[in-house]
């Protein structure tokens, strides 16, 4: 999602301390609530203890007496009425909790109905012929989440004989609709306090006002005003918060039949959260009204039968499944289109499709803003009428911007974040234009790249269970009200892929200390390989939660973000920054195996007059925790492995594994330059991993540990050697380590099938008879060869089929006769030096291994 803008919140430490003195809380948490703008005494205890008797009199709301005493009439005359809706969840739990409401008030329930529009034939809000159809069917009209912007749809209702009722969290237009009375915190002049509230908490209010004088507060029905309220992304601040508060602690032990059969299907168990009513239930109910019947909704809420509940719940359970797939469809075609014309690089993007369904194109919408980070508006053309959803980023008004497109609309509505419009086909390019326009005037650079606002730094060892119960009373959190976003650095151990299609990772988090916490995070399967590259130090952003698995219960990281974290300036630290590393084939040959090739070993240094002592840990399991074990705190240690690639790869794990002494941990071998080994020997490094070769002269090691088996007796000599006379010498490699010896080994000195494959692989690749080096590694590592180069070099040249001047293989003209393989020394050299390995390294594994020039210790 574009270059995300990593954001350290500032404190406040004296005001949270403050905070936290008079509350009896943590500084942590009081931090955070500062940060949501809750700084005053007052608001905090009101903040913390959620408490309903703090709800404004629902009668500061404009014109509620007016609504109140028009349906007190209806119910003391027993008129028909019916409550019009909206196909999303606001709108169907807000129909639900009225209707509900108004059949228990009234004398006659069977006069209290509701009228859902569809999506597909009628669209978003109230409609001429939906309203035409119910003239004679009913006296009055309630609307809930829609109507704000009806004006000439209320006149034609006033015309007809139908009184109307309009009940609106939307942004009101310039002329407020002529009805009985409309319900809107959000119109000009109505003093109700809360403006943010959603539909069904209108609704509700509405409710609460009717049971005033009945002594009914109605709060049975807060488990539908919080669904409603969370679902529909209105800011849990406030109101707001305290209905999803309230209503999440009565879901939990909900007696209303539908909703307890739609948490079924749905997997949500007693501990209700909010993220289950966004991400789990809404969707669901939402399903019936993108792709069907929204009443469907409604009835379910509505139900005593359990029959009937639990066929209403499979059925929008199944629709949610079919909305998925239709869904992730539609976004992949606009993806596809937005980068192949380039439409990300704009301040704004319209994107339209002819046949995409109008009922998912918020939810594709939604997709694109994560991927892209531009507000962004999906249209469903049909037969020259384009139905359009618009999401918006932070800091862009969505209504307000369409506001300044609304000569090219046939109709909008909506707020800040989120929007709905239709659009002549024929207007599209001019409604596009003047759409991308106004994005590129509000918003700056800086704008159009996301930002991770992160709250606060903590500790690893900080993240603890009673962290987690105390960042709790943050709950219910969501949009307004983010989950607490946690920064932390370690180091990433154990690090997989997970879920049925590998699609999220999970890995261990270490500190410094060693303490350590398991992350979760969630799609983050692509990013494995990034991550890879700051393993040893990462800044991970992250909500605290609780695990429970199979009766194990335990603190887990809920990874939003990683990065990396501070990054030594040292030789070794810079070096390993680069990981994964492109190395040339040079650097996973043995310098031993070279020097047989050349046939140029090293004498025998004749220690066996004081020969080191062994101690044998072969095949042990766990070579990381045995050199901790062993070697002790402060012990010098050198640690042998066989190729460069090796060194720095073993180098690299030390370090993660023991983040504490990382900086004493390095690397060297013979490839490297004279400065680097100069500046490995000025460092404190007390654990050297090595090669044998490069190691700075004049180093003494309390033990020199094989990690892998010497390939060759010179090999194995010239290892003992750096033990010194007397010292201790470490076997640290198993039957697993010589698997891996061999396999490598063929690798690096393949034959003559391995050969002819480089050959014509590159052959087939070059142009003019010519590549790069690098570009050669590239081909060859497609398919698993590039191991194989360094060789393959050496013998084509010896040959006469190549030249390598200045990292750049040349083909040289073919010779006269069909050349033979075996006619090159070299290969000759090596196929012999992989037969007598193979021989030896059976022999390392043997017990007898450590009985020359050896006093075993064990």
């Amino acid at each position: 999602m574009g270059d995300l803008q990593w954001i350290l919140q500032m404190k406040d430490t004296a005001r949270a301390a403050q905070l936290a003195r008079a509350l009896g809380i943590s500084p942590l948490l009081a931090q955070l609530m500062i940060k949501r703008g809750i700084a005053h005494l007052d608001d905090a205890r009101r903040f913390l203890a959620c408490d309903l008797s703090s709800l404004a009199d629902p009668f500061a709301m404009l014109d509620m007496d007016k609504a109140v005493d028009r349906i007190e009439k209806a119910l003391h005359h027993g008129e028909p009425m019916v409550v019009y809706g909206d196909y999303d969840v606001d709108g169907q739990t807000a129909a639900a909790v009225l209707v509900s409401v108004l059949r228990e008030l009234s004398a006659d329930p069977s006069a209290v109905s509701f009228y859902i529009p569809n999506r597909m034939d009628e669209g978003y809000g109230l409609h001429r012929e939906a309203l035409q159809s119910l003239v004679g069917q009913a006296k009055l009209v309630i609307t809930v989440d829609c109507g704000i912007t009806s004006v000439e749809e209320a006149r034609l209702a006033r015309r007809w004989g139908l009184d109307l009722i309009i009940t609106d969290h939307h942004q009101p237009g310039p002329e407020i609709p002529d009805a009985v009375a409309v319900l809107n915190p959000k119109r000009p002049g109505c003093p109700y306090p809360e403006k943010q509230l959603a539909g069904v908490g209108i609704a509700f209010r509405l409710a609460q006002a009717l049971g005033q004088s009945r002594g009914r507060d109605f709060h049975e029905y807060l488990d539908l005003v919080a669904l409603g309220t969370v679902a529909d992304l209105v800011p849990l601040q406030g109101e707001n918060r305290i209905l999803a508060k309230r209503g999440l602690e009565r879901m939990a032990r909900t007696s209303r039949i539908g909703l307890q059969a739609l948490m079924e299907v749905a997997g949500v168990g007693q501990e209700v959260q909010a993220s289950h009513l966004g991400f789990r239930l809404g969707p669901r109910l939402n399903a019936a009204g993108r792709l069907s019947d929204a009443s469907l909704g409604v009835q379910l809420l509505l139900t005593d039968d359990p029959r009937v509940a639990q066929e209403l719940a499979a059925q929008l359970d199944a629709e949610n499944t079919t909305r998925q797939e239709i869904e992730r469809r539609i976004t992949v075609e606009a993806c596809e289109a937005i980068v192949k014309h380039e439409l990300h690089k704009e301040s704004g993007i319209v994107i339209a499709g002819e046949g995409w369904h109008p009922g998912v194109i918020g939810i594709v919408a939604s997709r694109l803003v994560e991927e892209f980070y531009r507000p962004t508006v999906v249209v469903s053309l049909a037969e020259g009428i384009g139905t359009g959803s618009a999401r918006s980023i932070a800091g862009f008004d969505l209504h307000g911007g369409l506001v300044q497109c609304s000569h090219l609309l046939e109709r909008f509505g909506g707020h800040t974040m989120a929007a709905g419009l239709t659009v002549r086909e024929d207007m599209l390019p001019a409604f596009t234009e003047k759409f991308i326009g106004v994005c590129a005037a509000s918003l700056s650079e800086d704008q159009l790249r996301p930002r991770l606002l992160v709250d606060a730094e903590v500790q690893l060892r900080d993240v603890t269970e009673s962290l987690v119960a105390d960042l709790a009373l943050l709950e219910p959190t969501g949009f307004g009200n983010p989950p607490p976003l946690l920064q932390v650095e370690g180091s990433v151990v154990d690090m997989r892929c997970v879920g049925k299609q590998g699609t999220h990772l999970k890995f261990t988090l270490r500190g410094a200390d060693d303490c350590e916490r398991d992350a979760i995070a969630f799609g983050f399967a692509e990013q494995a390989g990034a991550l890879q590259g700051y393993q040893e130090s990462a800044m991970v952003a992250f909500v605290p939660t609780i695990n429970d698995w199979r009766d194990q219960r335990s603190v887990q990281l809920q990874v939003k973000a990683v990065t990396a974290g501070p990054q030594g300036q040292d030789f070794v630290s810079r070096a390993l920054a680069s990981y994964p590393w492109q190395l040339g084939s040079e650097y996973h040959m043995s310098p031993f195996v070279k020097q047989a090739l050349a046939a140029d070993g090293p004498e025998s240094t004749g220690l066996e007059a004081n020969p080191p002592h062994t101690l044998d840990l072969r095949g042990t399991w766990n070579k990381v925790r045995a050199v901790e074990e062993h070697a002790g705190a402060q012990g010098s240690v050198l640690i042998l492995v066989n190729t460069p690639a090796e060194a720095m790869e073993v180098c690299r794990q030390l370090r993660i594994e023991f983040p504490g002494r990382r900086e004493k941990i390095g690397f060297v071998h013979e490839l490297l330059a004279g400065e680097s080994i100069a500046e490995i020997q000025d460092m404190p490094v007390e654990w050297l991993v090595s090669t044998g070769l490069g190691v700075p002269k004049g180093r003494s090691w309390e033990s020199v540990w094989l990690w892998h088996p010497p390939l060759t007796e010179a090999n194995w000599e010239a290892w003992r050697e750096q033990a010194g006379r007397g010292g201790l010498v470490v076997l640290a490699f198993g039957s697993k380590d010589v698997r891996d010896v061999q396999l490598s080994l063929c690798k690096s000195l393949p034959d003559r099938r391995g050969l002819a494959r480089i050959y014509a692989v590159l052959r087939d690749r070059s142009a003019n008879g010519s590549l790069e080096e690098r570009t050669a590694l590239e081909y060859l590592g497609e398919l698993g060869l590039e191991r194989g180069l360094w060789f393959a070099a050496k013998v084509f040249a010896e040959l006469g089929l190549w030249s390598v001047e200045q990292g750049r293989i040349a083909f040289l003209p073919a010779p006269a006769k069909k050349l033979d393989l075996y006619d090159a020394v070299l290969y000759n050299r090596g196929m012999n030096i992989r037969r007598q390995t193979s021989l030896y390294l059976r022999e390392c594994l043997k017990r007898g291994f450590t009985d020359h020039g050896f006093t075993a210790e064990n």
